[in-house]
């Protein structure tokens, strides 16, 4: 220190002595707080220390924390320097201010705008752990005291050498203690963040902590320039101890106009590559403001005042956030190039790791409350669109040139110059090829919206295989168009290589929509390497295996056959070896299309041939397609030539038509006897079959015909439009009428008289013709248009010519026309008495004198008005008007007034709307015209005036008020009436009615049609086909019209659960109990007894089949209440509206667009698990998937969704088992929701509303699917949804029995890590109430369709197959196993587990078949209420079976239970069944329990008789029950040890069509041990007669007034639409018998 120096440092001194009184003073203390206290980071002192080293020059600086205090070292060339304390306002603003006295001033600073500066006010942070810093500088050693007070100090420190500079920090601060000073410190030291990066000078830093010696440095690898950005890759040391290690990234940067530099820099990792960072923005050192960049950017930004933080609102720091932003957009362009340098691809898919891509993400640039960063996007984005650096397969692409892939697979498999083939694009590329937009799509939308804005277009694999037009998609709402893409075409194939074809096809062979979409398309080589398809676009074969004696066909390629995945493929598709079929379908029919001869001569032969080994359900098609072809030989009598043609031109040459058409001579006929030849002796029968269904004649028949306009005596109206006109004629007619005119032919007129005879005949018996007079069949009709299509009728040629002509012979053997004869007066050889005959003298208007004289004698006695009806009535007849116009009447006015309604044309005024619906019935009359106008032969009725009236009355009604119709009770039926006395009724209030139903019924219809129409329009599967069939189902359910829809029951049973207090078990409900009951609480239940009403209050309800389980709010409720003596309980609920409704409103809520495909967009996180009956999949889950969850410590919040409130009990009970004595799951698993298990809800796993999931980071949470759309918890009243918890697993359970959209909407509403839903799709379908998705459950839409061969859509997921069944015995475990499963179950059980019964003849497998009938009896299958069917017959047989056998069982094995199961798949015949075993006293040893499936899904009996009754018509339908897999699947498969099939008997009208209940047969006589009985053989057995039950049945149907006394008869049965009752009496005599039954059944079943 010089003398200058001294003086001023004494000055110094003085001065800042007399400022700290002022800082002492009580009211300023806070200002030296204030200043201290600036940072939230304490220790951020020690970045201020080495912003001040660097500004020194120094390169390396050196940190020694001891426990008393710290100390700091650097060798800077700047030495502290101190200036005259009078001058320092001046010195301050020419930045010459002593360093000194900026280190002592309050807030002053030294430092200059764009450099760190020395000293300034982040100094004063050190006295947050110090009061007194040291500091020894080779010209200055002092202290500071009082805060800013310079004290000069007498020696130097001991270890500084001369050129450094040395900071002592004593830890003597009087609030905070050393220890606390030493331990934040050394935490700051060891983790300071990039702390030599934006350094200039400073090199290294060095740091001590007690024995540990850490080290920062940075070193400088390579530098390179692009124009004025100079990028450096920087490699930073950190040695903290032992542990070392190296971060490595390139940095670029840049000055702006004053020469301020700043930065950005990318991260490395290991290998290299960019990897992201989540830093703050850096000013030197980090701040605490986050950029949401995933790279670091720094600038000398102005900061606030505690450094932490960049100024919002200032311009200049806006401007050095743009300046920053295009330096980084730069900057991976020149990433692409460094890394191209170094034969590294820099910029790859991972780039959205670092880039940002989501804008919404930062905050607007014109919100001055905070600094936005948004321009780092905008300005990314620019670079990626406007130069090739998007990452391709090899290399990078331009935005124009980019194709993004929906799966990674398409861009592995398609090379870069097959999509440009695809794309018809020379320089197309595949972009991001490891990103599947699919996959993105369901977990990141953000990211899928920019990459779409980035790529020319995406594909998936439709669109590379089929093709597409050019469409529309909706991004974030706006529309956005989608490339024409040309697809796979002829071209792309023939220019692959046989190699890769391979490969392609194994692709495609791996799941079914792949497979299907290319049927039509040319994906094949050809024998000739050309592109061909395996079908046309009729599913017609036109590609065939290669065989011998082929020429003419197209076949595969035989290279392609050398690899065994392709012949695979080819073979699976259905491509085969050209058979008799695919030769005259592609190779003789196309012939009769080209202009060139063919030589038609063989084709009858092939053509019948085909026809005769043709399906029945194929020989339509084929008779339709070859019908129109001229392939028939014929000649004429006029001309023997022999020409081809088609059918319908020619006749049979039967004796009687080649008579007739003597007169016609060119009339053609089929060379019969040739094609006689051809056919042989053998298919003589076959042949006419063949002719008669080509349309060959072989009758005279009426047909249209075009008539010559210039003809007089016809219409000629005045139209604005073409005039047609035709008439019906009568082949030949007119030629032999003509002739026997003009040659007095006798034998010829009676011919054509018989032969119209025959005409008539024919009419009669069509369907379409039967109604219509002959008149009416032959009249002419001209069409014409004259404001509206209108048509005006004229007498055919044909009537005009048998009315004129003189063919009819007189008994005087004249010839005369048929006005001048009467019918007593012609010839006797006429026919006249017959029907036809009297038709025919109608129509020819021979007249009857005396018929007419009595005629008018018998309506002598009527009014004028009668007559006039009589005649009206008589004109409607002839025109064949009858009652079912009416009703096609009817129809006509629903569809009309429905479209109307549709597309909005209410109208707005009166009148236009009223003569709309007078226009209806022009236009439909105008229908009929046109129908008759376009050729069809049917005739088509108009609607008469009367008929007319009444529609417009209808519409009027619609028009009015369409939704508001009152219903009106029918006022007719409230006087007395009897047989002698009918009551009389006003016919004009019942039109009335009937018009006002009329009206509210079309409305309905028209909203029910809007919703059909929506549903169908959409593709299956889409978003909006989901939208509309939830409505539909809303709609169906009585949810949308009314709200809430009240729901009565009536049960005729009430038993208490036993070892329950208050669980009741409802038996026999008057109707189907709906599955929304169990999401119902407090509903009232009413028990009857006698006069007596008792109510109770359920809590929780489950249902089983047609059985209501109830758990009672309070037990106190029924205390005292003998359940025996309850007549009856009923139950009276309103539907939860708010399900569905909810589950449609979360659904839209996706927000999807309506063409969405939620199939092809299935997340790929999807696991199965696929559990056949008795594999114990619900164990499997407990054990083996979610217990093993739970056993880390980490975060794990797992969700379980099952159909019914029962599975999830029975699922929580397992977990809880398996989990034996460790009772920890009490910390983890929940079930929440409504439970019917009272030990549940006493156990501490049981939650309610209030539980606070939140304190469960690790959970496995139990409830119903259908809580998962709107129920939450609400601990301390805040709401936590269910659909809103990040799951980190979501399980479904039972998943078959779950509709569609309650699956769906999980799966598209969270993203967890995996999905894994269990069930089997061959056991219980989901009950919906829209049939269009009535059997649509998961499996159905990923195509989980077989247990051998587990396929899925639209990705390959993985199904976990559960393969050892544990419940029944291998005789019955193989049955269903080989009937659903493959045959690939393995048996847990040995046969010698069997439960024995020591009952001879019944085996394990046994079938009794029972007889059917369709006369009226007991044997005759009948449905209640027209749906659920029933046979009394096997009803008794079965309940009389099982009570002897029963009895048996108790006889045999007292003491003991066996559990017995009856399953039908009607709920009548179960119920009918169930009642008459209630009826009898059953043993004690004997638990019978009755049902359909959904009684006994998941359960199991010792013995199951499964009772397959048939509805009253069996049909192939795959629609009826006995035909449906599941149902079948679930009777057959209940059984533990033995398996009764009872079943309809060979007799039995269309048994074969009973497919799978005959393919359950079929198993079971495959297997050893099985027993075949006939049930009147069993009666034998039982009653010593084979028609017991028939002979003691009266069965007769309910009367209109029933009085009961004892019957005669065993059983008494009263049957009708909606009831069944059967009285039993029992004959005391039979006591003793029953008593002897036991070793009878055993004798006789054994013999």
């Amino acid at each position: 220190m010089n003398e200058q120096d001294r003086l001023f440092f004494s000055a110094l001194y003085e001065d800042r002595a007399d400022s700290a009184k002022t800082l002492e003073k009580p009211s300023m203390r806070g200002v030296k707080k204030s200043v201290s206290d600036k940072y939230s980071d304490q220790a951020h002192f020690i970045y201020e220390l080495l912003q001040n080293a660097d500004d020194t020059g120094a390169t390396r600086a050196k940190f020694i924390l001891e426990q008393g205090q710290l100390i700091f070292v650097h060798n800077g060339t700047r030495h502290f320097s101190v200036s005259d304390p009078a001058k320092e306002d001046s010195d301050l603003k020419s930045g010459t201010l002593g360093d000194i006295n900026a280190i002592t001033s309050v807030a002053n600073s030294n430092k200059t705008e764009a450099s760190i500066g020395k000293f300034g006010v982040g100094f004063k942070a050190v006295f947050q752990y110090t009061s007194t810093p040291h500091i020894y500088d080779p010209d200055f050693r002092f202290k500071i005291e009082r805060f800013i007070v310079p004290v000069e100090l007498d020696g130097d420190f001991p270890a500084r050498r001369h050129d450094e500079t040395l900071f002592v920090f004593p830890f003597d601060h009087p609030e905070r203690t050393a220890e606390q000073a030493y331990e934040d410190i050394a935490e700051k030291l060891r983790h300071l963040t990039y702390p030599l990066l934006f350094m200039s000078s400073l090199k290294e830093i060095e740091f001590e902590i007690g024995d540990v010696i850490g080290l920062y440095s940075k070193r400088i690898c390579e530098t390179c320039s692009f124009g004025n950005i100079t990028a450096q890759q920087i490699c930073l040391t950190q040695n903290d101890g032992d542990e070392l290690y190296d971060e490595n990234l390139w940095l670029f940067s840049r000055s702006d106009d004053c020469r301020r530099s700043y930065s950005v820099g990318f991260l490395l990792d290991n290998d290299g590559r960019l990897r992201p960072v989540n830093e703050t923005a850096f000013c030197f050192f980090p701040t605490k403001e986050n950029t949401g960049l995933n790279f670091v950017i720094h600038a000398p930004f102005l900061l606030t005042d505690s450094r932490e933080g960049i100024l919002a609102g200032e311009s200049y720091n806006v401007s050095m956030v743009r300046l920053l932003a295009d330096l980084a957009a730069k900057a991976i362009v020149c990433l692409k190039e460094i890394g191209e340098r170094h034969s590294l691809c820099l910029i790859d898919d991972s780039i959205f790791d670092i880039i940002p891509y989501d804008s919404n993400k930062f905050s607007r640039p014109d919100d001055k409350s905070r600094i936005s960063f948004l321009p780092f996007y905008e300005s990314i984005k620019r670079v990626f669109t406007e130069e090739r650096i998007l990452p391709s397969t090899d290399g990078y692409t331009s935005s124009e040139n980019a194709y993004w892939a929906a799966v990674p697979q398409l861009a592995q498999l398609f090379s870069n110059k097959q999509l440009s083939l695809i794309c018809n694009n020379s320089d197309a590329h595949w972009a991001f090829i490891s990103l599947g937009r699919d996959e993105i799509m369901r977990s990141n939308k953000p990211l899928v919206a920019y990459i779409d804005s980035l790529v020319r277009t995406y594909l998936n694999e439709d669109a590379i295989i089929s093709g597409r037009l050019r469409d529309f998609i909706y991004v974030n709402g706006s529309r956005q168009c989608l490339e024409m893409i040309r697809g796979i075409d002829e071209k792309f194939i023939e220019s692959q290589t046989i190699e890769w074809l391979n490969l392609f096809y194994k692709w495609l062979s791996e799941t079914k929509n792949r497979r299907k979409s290319i049927l039509k398309r040319p994906v094949f080589l050809d024998q000739n390497c050309k592109a061909a398809a395996a079908f046309d676009e009729n599913g017609q074969h036109i590609l065939f295996l290669p065989v011998d004696n082929a020429d003419g066909y197209r076949v595969v390629n035989p290279e392609l056959l050398n690899n065994p995945v392709t012949s695979g493929f080819i073979e699976d598709i259905g491509i085969k070896s050209p058979s008799l079929r695919d030769r005259i379908y592609n190779k003789i029919i196309p012939l009769y299309n080209s202009s060139v001869g063919i030589d038609t001569s063989p084709h009858f032969k092939l053509f019948f041939e085909y026809y005769c080994q043709c399906p029945n359900e194929d020989v339509d098609d084929f008779i339709e397609l070859i019908r129109p072809l001229k392939f028939l030989r014929y000649n004429t009598e006029a001309d023997k030539k022999v020409y081809r043609g088609e059918a319908s031109g020619m006749y049979l040459p039967t004796p009687e038509l080649k008579v007739y058409f003597e007169t016609k001579p060119d009339t053609p006929f089929i060379l019969l006897d040739e094609y006689k030849s051809i056919a042989g002796e053998d298919k003589r029968k076959s042949l006419f079959s063949f002719l008669n269904e080509l349309g060959i004649k072989k009758e005279l028949s009426i047909e249209k015909v075009s008539v010559d306009p210039s003809r007089s005596d016809i219409p000629h109206p005045n139209s604005k439009r073409k005039v047609t006109w035709e008439e019906g004629t009568i082949d030949g007619c007119k030629e032999l009428a003509k002739h026997i005119a003009s040659y007095k032919d006798r034998e010829k007129s009676v011919l054509l008289w018989n032969s119209l005879l025959s005409v008539i005949k024919l009419k009669s018996q069509s369907r379409s013709s039967r109604f219509y007079s002959l008149s009416t069949l032959l009249k002419g009709i001209c069409y014409f248009f004259y404001r509206t299509p209108k048509c005006e009728c004229f007498v055919s040629s044909d009537e005009l010519c048998l009315k004129q002509e003189a063919w009819l012979v007189n008994r005087d053997g004249e010839f005369i026309d048929a006005g001048n004869v009467t019918i007593a007066y012609l010839a006797e050889e006429y026919d006249v008495s017959s029907d036809e005959a009297r038709e025919l003298v109608a129509f020819l208007g021979i007249s009857n004198t005396e018929e007419s004289t009595q005629k008018n004698d018998d309506n002598s006695n009527l009014t004028d008005s009668q007559r006039q009806k009589i005649q009206f009535a008589e004109k409607i007849e002839a025109l064949g008007i009858d009652e079912s116009y009416f009703e096609e009447l009817k129809q006509m006015v629903r569809q009309r007034e429905a479209s109307r309604i549709l597309v909005g044309q209410s109208g707005s005024e009166e009148q236009e709307n009223h003569n709309s619906y007078y226009d209806f019935i022009d236009d439909y009359n105008d229908t009929a015209d046109d129908s008759k106008k376009h050729g069809s032969f049917k005739p088509q009725r108009r609607l008469n005036k009367t008929t007319s009236a009444v529609v417009r009355d209808i519409a009027e009604l619609t028009k009015e008020n369409p939704s508001a119709i009152p219903d009106m009770t029918d006022m007719d039926e409230q006087s007395d009436s009897d047989e002698y006395m009918p009551h009389a009724v006003n016919y004009s209030r019942r039109i009335e009615r009937a018009k006002q139903k009329s009206a509210a019924e079309i409305d309905r219809i028209a909203y029910y049609e809007d919703l059909q129409a929506r549903a169908s329009a959409m593709p299956r599967y889409s978003f909006g086909w989901f939208r509309a069939l939830l409505e539909m189902e809303s709609l169906s359910s009585g949810e949308k019209s009314s709200g809430s829809r009240e729901i009565s029951i009536s049960f005729g049973k009430v038993e208490r659960e036993a070892g329950s207090r208050r669980t009741l078990v409802l038996k026999y409900p008057s109707r189907y109990i709906p599955q929304f009951m169990e999401d119902l609480t407090d509903i009232p239940l009413v028990l009857h007894i006698g006069e007596v009403r008792k109510t109770a209050a359920i809590e929780v309800a489950n249902i089983s089949s047609y059985t209501l389980r109830v758990k009672l709010k309070n037990a106190d409720d029924i205390d005292g209440v003998d359940l025996s003596q309850v007549n009856s309980a009923s139950i009276d609920a309103k539907s939860p509206a708010f399900l569905l409704e909810e589950l449609s409103r979360q659904f839209s809520a996706l927000d999807y667009p309506d063409d969405f495909d939620m199939q092809a967009n299935l997340c790929e996180n999807i696991e199965f698990i696929f559990g056949p009956p008795g594999t114990g999949k619900t164990t499997h889950l407990a054990k083996n998937v979610l217990l093993p969850l739970m056993k880390g410590g980490d975060k794990c919040r797992v969700l379980v969704l099952t159909p019914t409130n029962k599975a999830a009990d029975v699922l929580t009970r397992r977990i809880m088992d398996a989990s034996g004595e460790d009772h920890s799951y009490e910390d983890w698993l929940i079930r929440f929701g409504a439970t019917g298990d009272e030990m549940l809800e006493e156990s501490p796993v049981f939650a309610d509303k209030t539980f606070d999931i939140r304190e469960r980071h690790r959970n496995i949470t139990i409830t119903t699917i259908a809580r998962f759309a709107y129920d939450f918890f609400m601990p301390q009243g805040t709401r936590i949804f269910l659909n809103g918890i990040n799951w980190d697993y979501i399980v479904i359970d039972e998943a078959s029995m779950i509709p569609l959209a309650n699956i769906i909407y999980p799966l598209y509403k969270k993203t967890p890590r995996k999905f894994i839903i269990a069930g089997d799709p061959f056991q219980i379908k989901p009950i919906t109430s829209v049939d269009m998705w009535k059997n649509d459950n998961i499996y159905t839409m990923v195509h989980l369709d077989s247990f051998t061969q587990p396929e899925t859509i639209p990705h390959q997921y993985k199904v976990d197959l559960l393969t050892t069944q544990y419940r029944s015995t291998p005789e019955i475990g193989e049955i269903f196993s080989r009937f659903a499963y493959g045959g690939i179950l393995k048996h847990y059980r040995a046969s010698e587990s069997r439960r024995a019964l020591d009952i001879e003849g019944i085996s394990s497998l046994n079938i009794i078949k029972y007889p059917v009938s369709k006369y009226e009896s007991i044997y005759r299958a009948k449905r209640l209420q027209h749906s659920s069917s029933y046979q009394v017959y096997s009803a008794l047989f079965t309940y009389e079976y099982i009570c002897r056998l029963a009895k048996s069982i108790a006889a045999t094995h007292p003491a003991s239970l066996f559990r017995i199961g009856v399953i039908s798949p009607y709920r009548a015949q179960a119920d009918l069944i169930d009642k008459l075993l209630a009826s009898d006293e059953l043993p004690n040893e004997v638990e019978v329990q009755t049902g359909t499936i959904h009684g006994f899904q998941g359960d199991e009996c010792d013995i199951i008789f499964a009772v397959f009754n048939t509805p009253p018509s069996i049909t192939d339908s795959a629609e009826m029950f006995l035909n449906k897999i599941n149902i079948i699947n679930v009777s057959i498969s209940r059984a533990r040890d033995y398996l009764f099939i009872i079943m309809p008997d060979d007799n039995t009208e269309n048994i074969g069509d009973l497919r799978l209940v005959k393919r359950v047969e079929q198993l079971v006589k495959e297997s050893g041990d099985w027993s075949e009985y006939l049930a009147p053989d069993l009666e034998k057995i039982m009653f010593g007669q084979t028609n017991y039950l028939e002979s003691n049945t009266f069965s007769t149907s309910h009367q209109s007034v029933n009085v009961y006394v004892s019957p005669e008869r065993c059983y008494e049965v009263r049957t009708e639409d909606n009831a069944v009752d059967i009285q039993i009496h029992r004959n005391p005599k039979l006591k003793g018998s029953e008593q002897s039954f036991s070793c009878r059944f055993k004798a006789s079943l054994h013999n």
